[in-house]
């Protein structure tokens, strides 16, 4: 006979190293289960094996029942879980384990390399043969062996009948074992031997049921006669002499005791688990029912019997069957007219009506699990009633358990069911046994404990502490003898944690827990584990000597800690004995606030790499000290502020790591999580409040953990000389002199060629433009718009001209503006200035051999976009001062005419604008980093330590820049400016506008479905946002979105001419601004066929100064159409009293800045200005969102870019 053909062994399952460490695994099963698992390998009861390439064995193994066992591979260690009731660790799995080591040292196990998916499993084709059970084939025959061993210890040769008295003892124990260990009482009689089976015992019973498990069966014949001359010693029949010798039932008989007595503490285990409650309250469903009264009456002999009463004043009776059936289909609206507690009882019996669990009969007592969820249903308590109909009213005392010492069983306690005061209550009924045991006796109904076996309770389950705990919870009172001699141990909970990496992923940590409860001065130790405590392998309590004192050990303290593993998402890992989980970003965080839960008790052990998260965190120091800045002239100084770090071993970029992390836990590879704090004593909080004072912080300055130094000028610096003085006394005085020469400074009078009256505060800011290049510093003047920058800075220059020079070289000075603003600067200065020769640049100035007609001159006006393309020639000229108006063009530092600006050279530099910040803190770091570069630090420093989202960050960033920069309002610098009123003119859409604009927003919506977060909303913002600029386009009028719409009325266009048409006729001027141009040319249209003057200006007009003179010469131009942007700065049109805004904007600084046209120096009547706004659609909700925006900070800041506004909360408001 050919052998079958084997598969090519497949290697990661049967690797030197996956088998290793089955073996390792299997050397940690107890060594009782050890025993029991070899036993079922070697008596054949692995019947199949199966194996998987990757990680997998399956294995079939007959007990008393069949069992499927699969051995998992996973991260090279295994696991397993039987289906038997112990399910880990258990002998089948042992046993499952031995057949894999033999079938691989055999190599006849693999899986079939032709499957088609690698999870199948492919049959094995052979399994080792086990060993036999039964011994092995001697020479001798069991007669011939023992024949003269007893022949010796009789002293006399043995008889025939003898000789075949070993012989059937032979033949019995062959039986024996081919009936796997079963002994039979027909193979005791058929061998001669006596047995009697206890009376009503099957014929196919086993003859000594419960005396020995697989560990210990008979593994001889001899081994087996010990049990069978117990049994005779037990019935008191007479041993065989020949086998009295080999007689020794000592051993014997504890074993059978040892066996007896955990099944009997198996029995009262289960006897006590029966009434925990896993059930829950019965749950209703709407029905129809007509009922009457109802109760649920307890019967003396237990149980409950359920009662309705057909009308007031009838008696109860047990309820029809067909009112049963229709409790199935009733509605809770049925029951309204029964009371609270009788409609709850009625829902309730619904329910198990639904569910079937209800006898045919209701004049039977309910069944028990319907007994139970009426008893769970609280509400329906008071619808219960006592036999003689009392209400139903618990016994405040329970019923408990009395143990006395068995009459029959000194070893054991009797145990009864008495009243508190110890009467007996042996005929106490049993109620119900869920949620709680509740017991009727004595006409009353009592709370108590679950009935208890019939079985004498073993002494030694005192020891057992599930088993004690469970008794003592329901009132288990000991003798006297027994109380006296139990000695509490309290188990301590004790957790212990620890990290490793995980084992497929060294970059990723895995969290090990363990949760112990140990004794204090008792070698006892528990572990919890899923299935609840258990005795750890060295920590079990040794077997009790009869002298010894009773341990009863109290797992109270413990068990409060086991619901704080619940909290923490870890998972029991059975191969490893701990519970585990991955360490995720939040893990610190997460971990302490684990840990804050925990109960006072509980102590922890951890490792050192999470010891650091129970502890304080490190403690760091600001300190800070000031030198001179020996290359930026005597009134600058380097402020360098450090962190000094307590007791720490850290390095500098460590260091730098927690600072970056904010406060925030950080993993250390040479030292575990650590957290930094900066802390803050007396000389600290001198240091950080005078940083504060500077305009920084320290956790931004120090948010790499490295000394920051900082330029700080003398004037800023001043202030904090006192506490410069206990670190350096000679720079403080020498800082005190120095602000002390400045402050001396004359204020100069106004230049004698000034054609202007300033008023005081225009004279206020020459003074500070004065002192600035006095200081040699560059500054910034953000007066709002029409407060007269212009004529300030104009002044400035003739002073600037008029000065001495260093140098015998003509005075030139730069001014860089929109190119609408060009000819107010010429024009302004030819008025106020006109010993100033002001010339527009030409690109022929460029051409040395240009032949100007004029002296050159001393003030060239260039705009931006000359700037940028001859940025060689601007950069090549030495220029006395540079003056940037609207010096948001430069708000970009990025941006191309920005780095061209910073690149002029110029003794002095200034930045003119009315919103120094329009859209982010960083626009005001760009005007710095021309006007004084070095001042805010990088960009990159600047963006860490002004965080926009932080509320401090606009109060340290003016704190920092004040004696660089001025600003003043309308209100605070020209009280006497007339009056500026805002207003709303709301309209409503109708017909097909309305449609127009309803079907749009539809589509504008549903772009938004399904989008959740800002991330998701970049996928879509432009077809948003090409939505939403769509609707605004249909409320200002449908053409905008399509020629064809041309025709169809405009709700805001024909109140809009009906408002102008009402000015005009007042003889008012009017200022009308759209951001569509296209808009105004609608209007325009509209203006010519009303016969309404008007004059237009956009970005593609070039004669704008013309039109600016004839507005305001001539007063029959009614209107001014200005496009939003071309004509928000630079423009003075005071002529105007009225402006309309026709469509809002997202940025209420340029809609400020339309109406600042007429608001401003030279106004002597009040300013009204009015917003057309469409009424329910995004136009309203844009001016909502602008009055919420506008309420920054407005010393710094005026309001957020579009992009920072339409983040993904306010695009649904908008669209809502």
């Amino acid at each position: 006979m050919s052998a079958k053909p084997r598969h090519q062994v497949v290697r990661s399952i049967k690797t030197p190293e996956s088998l290793a460490a089955l073996r390792t695994w299997l050397g940690t099963f107890e060594e009782s289960v050890r025993k029991r698992g070899t036993n079922s390998y070697e008596t054949g009861q692995v019947t199949a094996l199966r194996g998987n390439a990757d990680h997998y064995v399956e294995a079939d193994i007959t007990d008393e029942e069949k069992l499927l066992v699969p051995l998992f591979l996973t991260r090279g260690k295994w696991t397993s879980r039987c289906t038997c009731e112990r399910a880990v660790d258990c002998k089948h799995i042992y046993a499952a384990g031995l057949a894999w080591l033999a079938a691989a040292a055999n190599e006849v196990i693999a899986p079939d390399p032709d499957a088609k998916h690698p999870i199948t499993l492919a049959p094995i084709s052979t399994v080792p043969p086990p060993t036999a059970f039964a011994p092995p084939p001697e020479k001798k025959s069991f007669r011939e062996e023992w024949t003269p061993v007893l022949a010796a210890k009789l002293g006399r040769a043995l008889t025939a009948a003898e000789g075949s008295q070993l012989e059937n003892l032979a033949a019995l124990y062959a039986e024996f074992a081919q009936a796997h260990g079963t002994l039979y009482p027909g193979a005791l009689l058929r061998h001669g031997f006596e047995h009697t089976p206890p009376r009503g015992a099957p014929l196919y019973a086993p003859a000594y049921p419960g005396w020995w498990d697989h560990a210990t069966t008979p593994a001889n014949p001899w081994a087996l006669w010990q049990y069978i001359a117990h049994d005779y010693e037990l019935a008191g029949h007479t041993l065989p002499k020949v086998f009295r010798p080999l007689t020794h039932t000592a051993a014997t008989r504890a074993t059978i005791a040892e066996h007896l007595l955990q099944h009997d503490l198996a029995t009262w285990h289960r006897a006590l688990a029966a009434s925990d409650d896993t059930g829950t309250p019965a749950r209703t469903h709407p029905a129809t029912v007509e009922l009457a009264g109802l109760r649920a009456r307890v019967r003396p002999e237990g149980g409950l019997l359920i009662e309705v009463r057909p009308g007031s004043g009838k008696s109860w009776r047990s309820p029809p069957q067909k009112w049963f059936v229709a409790l199935a289909s009733a509605r809770p609206v049925d029951f309204e007219h029964l009371t609270p507690p009788e409609s709850a009882l009625a829902l309730a019996l619904s329910a198990e009506s639904r569910a079937g669990l209800q006898p045919p009969s209701l004049r039977q007592p309910l069944a028990a699990e319907a007994t139970a969820n009426i008893f769970r249903t609280r509400a329906a308590r008071e619808a219960i009633v006592l036999p003689e109909g009392q209400p139903f009213i618990l016994e405040p005392a329970p019923l408990v358990l009395e143990a006395s010492f068995s009459a029959t069983a000194p070893e054991r306690l009797d145990l009864r069911l008495v009243t508190p005061d110890g009467r007996s209550a042996a005929r106490a009924t049993l109620v119900t046994l869920r949620p709680t045991p509740i017991y009727y006796f004595e006409h009353r109904v009592w709370s108590g404990p679950p009935p208890t076996p019939a079985t004498p309770l073993p002494t030694a389950a005192l020891g057992d502490t599930r088993l004690m705990s469970r008794l003592r919870a329901v009132g288990l009172r000991l003798p006297a003898a027994l109380e006296k001699n139990v000695r509490r141990i309290p188990l301590r909970p004790l957790l212990k944690c620890w990290l490793t990496p995980a084992p497929d992923d060294a970059d990723t940590m895995l969290f090990h827990a363990q949760l112990l409860a140990r004794a204090d001065d008792h070698p006892c130790e528990q572990h919890w584990i899923a299935t609840g405590w258990q005795w750890t392998a060295r920590g079990a309590p040794t077997l009790r000597r009869p002298d010894d004192p009773l341990l009863e050990f109290d797992l109270g303290p413990a068990q409060a800690a086991t619901v704080r593993l619940a909290d923490f998402s870890l998972v029991w890992q059975e191969w490893a004995g701990d519970w585990s989980r991955p360490v995720m970003k939040t893990f610190p965080e997460e971990f302490v606030a684990w840990h804050a839960t925990f109960p006072p008790g509980l102590g922890v052990e951890a490792s050192p790499g999470l010891a650091n998260l129970l502890g304080p965190p490190l403690r760091a120091h600001v300190e800070f000290s000031a030198a001179h800045a020996e290359s930026a002239g005597q009134d600058w100084f380097n402020l360098t502020v450090k962190l000094r770090v307590e007791d720490s071993k850290l390095s500098a970029d460590e260091i730098a790591l927690l600072m970056k992390a904010r406060g925030k836990w950080v993993s250390l590879p040479r030292h575990g999580w650590q957290r930094l704090e900066v802390v803050s004593d007396e000389t600290d909080a001198s240091a950080t409040a005078a940083l504060a004072r500077l305009g920084l912080d320290p956790a931004d300055v120090l948010a790499d953990g490295r000394p920051a130094t900082h330029r700080i000028h003398a004037l800023q610096l001043a202030a904090e000389a006192d506490l410069l003085e206990t670190r350096d006394a000679a720079l403080a005085t020498a800082l005190r002199r120095r602000v002390a020469s400045l402050a001396a400074l004359p204020t100069p009078p106004l230049p004698a060629g000034l054609r202007a009256t300033l008023r005081p505060y225009q004279q206020e800011g020459f003074h500070f433009l004065a002192h600035l290049s006095a200081l040699g510093l560059g500054g910034i003047l953000a007066d709002d718009m029409g407060l007269g920058k212009t004529v300030q800075t104009l002044a400035w220059l003739l002073y600037l001209a008029d000065a001495p020079r260093p140098e015998p070289t003509p005075f030139r000075a730069l001014v860089v503006c929109p190119k609408s603003v060009t000819h107010g600067w010429l024009v302004e200065s030819a008025r106020f200035t006109p010993s100033v020769n002001a010339t527009a640049y030409n690109p022929a100035l460029a051409n040395p051999d240009t032949q100007l007609s004029s002296p050159k001159p001393q003030l060239l006006v260039a705009n931006y976009s000359q700037l940028r393309i001859n940025s060689e020639w601007f950069r090549a000229q030495k220029w006395d001062a540079v003056i940037l108006d609207e010096g948001q063009f430069i708000k970009n530092p990025g941006s191309q005419v920005a780095s061209v600006a910073r690149a002029l050279l110029s003794r002095h530099r200034l930045v003119l604008t009315g919103t120094p910040i329009e859209n982010r803190l960083t626009d005001l770091w760009s005007l710095f980093a021309f006007a004084q570069p070095g001042l805010l630090g990088t960009q990159t420093s600047f963006r860490r330590q002004h965080d926009q989202a932080d509320a401090e960050a606009l109060a340290r960033l003016h704190r920092r820049v004040r004696h660089f920069l001025l600003r003043r309002t309308k209100a605070e610098a020209a009280p006497d400016l007339p009056s500026r009123t805002e207003d709303e003119i709301i309209v409503e859409l109708e017909g097909e506008q309305r449609r127009l604009y309803d079907a749009e927003l539809k589509r504008a919506r549903s772009q938004l479905m399904g989008v959740d977060t800002n991330t998701a909303l970049a996928a879509v913002r432009f077809n948003v946002l090409a939505s939403l600029l769509r609707l605004r386009q249909i409320c200002c009028h449908p053409a905008l979105v399509d020629p064809a719409h041309r025709n169809l009325p405009s709700a805001k266009l024909d109140a809009l001419l009906e408002r102008l048409e009402e000015l005009q006729d007042e003889g008012h001027q009017v200022l009308v601004f759209s951001q569509f141009v296209g808009m105004l040319e609608l209007i325009r249209d509209r203006l010519v066929a009303g016969n309404i003057n008007f004059l237009m200006l956009t970005g593609a007009t070039e004669n704008r100064a013309e039109l600016v003179d004839e507005f305001q010469r001539d007063k029959t131009k009614t209107v001014f159409l200005l496009s939003l942007k071309a004509a928000g700065f630079g423009l003075n049109l005071t002529a105007a009293s009225y402006a309309i805004l026709y469509d809002p904007w997202w940025n209420p600084a340029a809609e400020a800045q339309a109406i600042d046209r007429t608001h401003r120096i030279g106004q002597t009547r009040p300013v009204i200005a009015y917003r057309l706004l469409a009424e329910g659609t995004v136009e309203e909700k844009i001016r909502a969102l602008q009055k919420d925006k506008a309420a920054l900070a407005a010393a710094v800041v005026q309001e957020e870019s579009l992009a920072s506004i339409l983040d993904l909360d306010s695009l649904r408001s908008i669209l809502e």
